[in-house]
């Protein structure tokens, strides 16, 4: 079956429920689905792979992980070289003027930016009744060629995929519905976030050990679901959970900790040498967990305004020279002098920066995704795969979680482990407050790009400090959610339970 056949059947899913805004009042599966598909092992392959391209298409539909994952910190400056008024959003959202970029007439959302997708969440509940759907069909059904082993692995990838699409939900809108039932045909309001991934946690918890490590296909590799996938997951969902729910942190803490040390033992993934970086950002290397694909020679590329190397290239890695004279932003020196001390080497500084490091302008370059196919002069983004979680980052989240828990020791040769990879002197510092910032640090500079500062800023409390947010926000402004994104008044049609982001209501 083709993906056209499957995105008629999430279109289905969703015009039966007015656009999703009945996304909860569901009809009966089998005339949805339908009884006469789930026959064979290709029809559940193409149904799962399905459900990536559906979390594809809507992380593509904008600007979505630079812009909720980086830009709000404000650590990334427009340059005054540029269009100014084509890309002023890179400085409204470092200033939180979110609701500021979202009118459909700014000149960036009619080239494509879409901002005002930020405010829907349709899509992402298009992936959890796939989701739900397909464990649902796999757990009452025998297959002709799929043996228990597989159904098991085929549930697991869709209790993945939805779990990580909570996870994307809450870290732009905190509070979401929550069901996992695919006859679900109540009305649901708002569930607290820290509920959900606590949900979310249990549920993949169960059926992670129903993964592979590896898959004897190679093009699978990092693009599907592996054990390795959903401990990263559950590593960075219980670390999102600690920072927010004070009370049970240790032993969120606890289960991180655990779980970085069961990924290192099983010795399946390793850091590539930094010099190899462009093997890495290509994808599907040793060191992948979790990536969104890319491959022109498939065609399959992603958006021209959805990656990050998109902000900060420019001639000769963005092409032609008309319109790419300078990069359209920069991270402001300041904040790079504090994540790389004058005198301390590092090879991240020497490969991913130019020596126009510092300059605060657009000859700033930030070369980490340069994997460049453009052909000439043609106008295109580096064929990179967008990086979602990586073997470096979970050893990063351990070192945290160890921190957190006072065990020093291990969590210094957690921490070191990255730090040896890229050069860095060792740390063999002081324990507790200085060391959870080194490792701060070391998270800022190895994921740097990668859609995780901002929300590395919230589940720390760090976005409250000017030293790391360039426009911190206040704690009143923190507690009424001034860190979410708004909701799209859609959303409550046809569900009176469900309630807007009170903060950007004004």
């Amino acid at each position: 079956m083709n993906r056209q056949f499957f995105c008629f059947v999430a279109l289905l899913l969703c015009t039966t429920l007015s656009g999703c805004k009945k996304f909860l009042n569901i009809k009966p599966l089998d005339r949805l689905a339908g009884n006469a598909f789930w026959q064979s092992r290709g029809d559940v392959e193409s149904y799962v792979s399905n459900i990536y391209g559906q979390f594809r298409d809507k992380i593509q539909s904008t600007s979505f992980i630079p812009g909720a994952g980086e830009l709000r910190s404000g650590m990334l400056k427009m340059s005054e070289n540029t269009n100014t008024s084509a890309r002023r959003y890179i400085d409204l959202l470092g200033q939180n003027l979110v609701k500021e970029v979202m009118p459909e007439g700014e000149v960036w959302n009619q080239w494509g930016f879409n901002f005002p997708s930020m405010t829907q969440w349709k899509e992402f509940y298009r992936v959890i009744q796939s989701a739900n759907v397909c464990v649902f069909e796999l757990g009452k059904r025998t297959i002709p060629g799929l043996s228990s082993s597989d159904v098991k692995r085929y549930q697991a990838e869709a209790v993945f995929m939805r779990c990580l699409t909570y996870l994307f939900m809450v870290r732009v809108w905190g509070d979401v519905p929550y069901y996992t039932d695919a006859y679900e045909n109540q009305a649901l309001g708002r569930e607290d976030m820290k509920k959900v991934i606590s949900n979310c946690i249990a549920d993949l918890a169960a059926v992670k050990d129903d993964l592979p490590w590896t898959y004897g296909d190679p093009a699978f590799r990092a693009v599907r679901a592996s054990r390795g996938s959903a401990i990263a997951l559950l590593m960075y969902m219980n670390l999102w959970n600690a920072g927010f729910d004070k009370a049970n942190k240790e032993a969120y803490y606890t289960h991180a900790a655990t779980l970085g040390k069961e990924l290192v033992e099983s010795g399946v993934h390793h850091l590539l040498p930094l010099k190899d970086f462009n093997i890495l950002f290509k994808g599907r290397s040793p060191e992948g967990l979790l990536e969104v694909a890319q491959s022109s020679n498939y065609g399959e590329t992603l958006s021209a305004v959805s990656p990050f190397s998109d902000l900060v290239l420019r001639y000769p890695n963005k092409r032609p020279l008309a319109g790419h004279e300078v990069s359209y932003g920069y991270f402001r020196a300041e904040f790079l002098r504090v994540l790389y001390p004058d005198g301390q080497s590092d090879l991240r500084k020497d490969y991913w920066f130019d020596q126009y490091m510092y300059s605060n302008s657009g000859m700033f370059q930030f070369l980490k995704f340069t994997n460049i196919y453009a052909i000439g002069e043609q106008d295109v983004n580096p064929d990179d795969n967008v990086i979602i979680f990586r073997y470096a980052g979970a050893i990063l989240w351990m070192a945290e979680a160890l921190a957190e828990l006072g065990k020093d020791g291990e969590a210094k040769t957690a921490l070191n482990m990255v730090r040896e990879r890229a050069g860095v002197q060792p740390y063999s510092g002081v324990g507790g407050p200085a060391l959870k910032e080194a490792i701060f640090i070391e998270e800022a500079k190895e994921l740097m790009g990668e859609g995780l500062y901002y929300y590395d800023l919230l589940r720390t409390g760090r976005v409250l400090d000017s030293k790391w947010c360039n426009k911190p926000l206040t704690p009143d402004q923190f507690n009424r959610g001034g860190w979410t994104w708004p909701l799209s008044p859609s959303v409550q049609n046809n569900n009176a339970k469900i309630k807007l982001n009170e903060y950007w209501i004004q």
